[in-house]
């Protein structure tokens, strides 16, 4: 019998763990130098390096990671990879930084993004600290999808391209769940795989353009986080979803349609879900279920008593009775 793969393993670092003498030494060997593959130190005048780093392996090379830091240096240096490697980076910070390599500085803006090589040597300079994530795929697997990149590319991506934050969005999306299961990666390093290659060598230059689950299941996995990030808002509308991801609110409910459901549909049930576990929990006993209705978007009690016994067969307050 074929055993299903065990998912990689979530790993968290954090400069708070330790505690030596020798702290700023330890730091960069360990945590820079064999854990990340990097120089680190702090810049100039600013306080001593402090940083916490999520990494989350995809699979097959590829991997996200995210970090917060005190203002620093981190150098790439080809000494630190293994012999050949050649993986790109997808990054962007949001306070912005420079990057200097052999061929000048190069400034990335807040909120830009850059593709960078393991095989080119280059250091980020990040003068005011903040928040940097990137995702890491092999050269290789962006070519069996077409894109035609340069030897060890170094380069600024327009901001006013939508596909690299759709590409960072989804990565920081599987970064949140507790426990991704390995099919639900393989997936979507599949995804994230095509896009960048698309974003990166567009069809025009020879690649072929993604296929539509590549563009449509990123897209909808974001658009349903900000729907249940602005769930308590009664005004949450269709054309606001839409603005917000800078798609026309038919292609919303074309996304939606694909799972076999509409956008209202979606929210509603969303609301109703979110409204039953605060009904069902003991702490929230002392609530009345209208504030609880409110809460979660519903500035009708009527209808929301209608679609909650729609939904569950229940009335609002025969949950709660049952939770007790």
């Amino acid at each position: 019998m074929q055993q299903t793969p065990n998912p990689p393993q979530r790993l968290q670092l954090s400069s708070h763990d330790y505690t030596g003498r020798d702290k700023s030494d330890a730091l960069r060997e360990l945590f820079g130098r064999v854990l990340m593959h990097v120089d680190l130190w702090p810049c100039e005048g600013a306080v001593p390096l402090d940083f916490t780093v999520t990494l989350l392996p995809l699979g097959a090379g590829a991997a996200y990671a995210y970090s917060e830091h005190t203002p620093a240096h981190f150098e790439h240096k080809t000494a630190y990879v293994s012999a050949g490697a050649d993986d790109l980076l997808l990054t962007t910070t949001q306070d912005g930084c420079v990057i200097r390599a052999a061929g000048g500085d190069l400034e990335i803006p807040a909120g830009g993004f850059v593709l960078h090589s393991k095989a080119r040597a280059h250091e980020f300079i990040h003068l005011r600290g903040g928040r940097t994530a990137s995702l890491q795929v092999p050269r290789a697997a962006l070519a069996r999808w077409g894109a035609r990149l340069e030897e060890a590319p170094l380069r600024r991506l327009p901001q006013e391209r939508p596909e690299p934050a759709l590409v960072m969005g989804y990565a920081q999306l599987l970064a949140k769940i507790p426990q991704p299961s390995a099919s639900l990666l393989q997936s979507a390093r599949l995804h994230l795989q095509e896009l960048m290659a698309d974003m990166l060598a567009p069809a025009k230059q020879g690649a072929q353009p993604p296929g539509r689950d590549a563009v449509d299941v990123p897209r909808l996995a974001l658009i349903q986080r900000d729907i249940l990030a602005r769930i308590a808002q009664s005004e949450l509308s269709l054309a606001q979803i839409a603005h917000l991801h800078h798609i026309t609110p038919r292609q919303v409910q074309r996304l939606f349609a694909r799972e076999g459901t509409c956008f209202s549909d979606y929210v509603r049930d969303a609301r109703l879900e979110q409204a039953r576990a605060a009904l069902a929990n003991p702490a929230q006993r002392h609530r009345r279920v209208l504030e609880i209705a409110l809460e979660n978007g519903f500035d009708d009690f009527s209808a929301f008593s209608r679609a909650f016994r729609r939904r569950f067969g229940m009335t609002p307050s025969e949950v709660r009775g049952i939770a007790g």
